[in-house]
């Protein structure tokens, strides 16, 4: 009786798709906004960071559109530094634009876009963290000066060793280090004489490959270290093409509509796994219109039960064609 009980209560499609579950989760270019409409009229922030030097380039805008973030990646990122080999970019709908992706491509670059609703591989939501605690700092109750002390936090960030290089952004980049208003004070500046038989040129090559070797080795270093603490609190998930599953929802509150997020169910699906894209990306299939609903990383995902595989650790398989409720996200 008991293990029937658990086994129809495991398979109830609300409780699956309201309840939070007790499970832990399984194993670069946002917009940062809006904020309060500044004097100049800018209401956002388009911030791009570079994987490997942790330089960033901040740049205040008006409107979060297509146009705008593509004119900005070529004034604020090709104009200055060249085409990146990749960009990595959220789901936004400037990005994912034909106009943005015409663009990169044009520039030479390959753009990658992240996983819905898993910012993590994202590096620039740290940096808006980061940014958003400092702003905070500055900005007090005058909530409209939010971009008043930008370039000093800019610099600030260019300037700090960065935790997982061990070198300031600009070391990585330029090869030396910006002197600061405390440098100018400790250390005068010397007379710009070169070293006695050491070009600049060739000086200033070898600091830059030696700040790489350095950053190369910390970063795989601090990868190894996050890697090890992450795994330390996830699980293994792995779900097989066929698979029931159903999808963390991220609702937004809405007054006009009487929407309540708190009362939205917590999960959306079933869903039917398509394509298995890797270890952690699954593309996924809705079971009543066959259309694709795009991709889903492993952490917002949880096995969808019906009464045959309530007793098992594994969903059910679509190719079973169960008789579960459908119930629309």
């Amino acid at each position: 009786m008991a293990a029937d009980i658990k086994r129809y209560v495991t398979s109830l499609s609300i409780c699956q798709l309201t309840k939070p579950s007790q499970r832990k989760p399984g194993l670069m270019v946002p917009i940062f906004g809006p904020l309060s409409r500044n004097a100049s009229g800018n209401t956002y922030l388009l911030v791009f960071v570079d994987c490997f030097s942790k330089w960033i380039e901040v740049c205040v805008v008006r409107e979060a559109t297509a146009q705008v973030a593509a004119g900005k990646f070529v004034s604020e990122v090709f104009a200055r530094h060249g085409a990146p080999n990749y960009l990595i970019s959220d789901r936004g709908s400037p990005f994912v634009s034909e106009l943005f992706e015409h663009v990169v491509s044009t520039l030479g670059s390959v753009h990658r876009l992240t996983t819905v609703y898993h910012p993590q591989t994202n590096t620039t939501e740290c940096v808006n963290r980061t940014l958003k605690t400092a702003i905070r700092a500055y900005v007090g109750d005058k909530h409209t000066a939010w971009d008043k002390y930008l370039s000093q936090i800019c610099f600030a960030l260019r300037t700090a060793p960065h935790e997982s290089t061990g070198l300031s952004p600009c070391m990585m980049l330029y090869g030396r280090d910006l002197d600061t208003p405390l440098d100018l004070i400790t250390h005068p500046s010397s007379d710009g004489m070169d070293e006695p038989g050491v070009p600049y040129p060739e000086s200033l090559r070898a600091s830059l490959q030696e700040a790489h070797n350095h950053a190369r080795a910390a970063l795989d270093h601090s990868h190894n270290r996050q890697k090890h603490y992450y795994d330390l609190r996830c699980r293994q998930a792995s779900y097989a093409v066929g698979d029931l599953v159903r999808v963390k929802t991220h609702p937004k509150s809405d007054a006009q509509s009487n929407f309540a997020a708190k009362l939205a169910p917590l999960f959306t699906g079933p869903l039917c796994v398509s394509q298995k894209l890797g270890d952690v990306n699954y593309r996924l299939t809705r079971l009543d219109t066959g259309i694709d609903a795009g991709v889903f990383h492993v952490v917002n995902l949880q096995p969808f039960h019906t009464w045959d595989s309530a007793s098992s650790s594994r969903p059910w398989n679509c190719d079973r064609m169960p008789p579960v409720q459908q119930i629309q996200s």
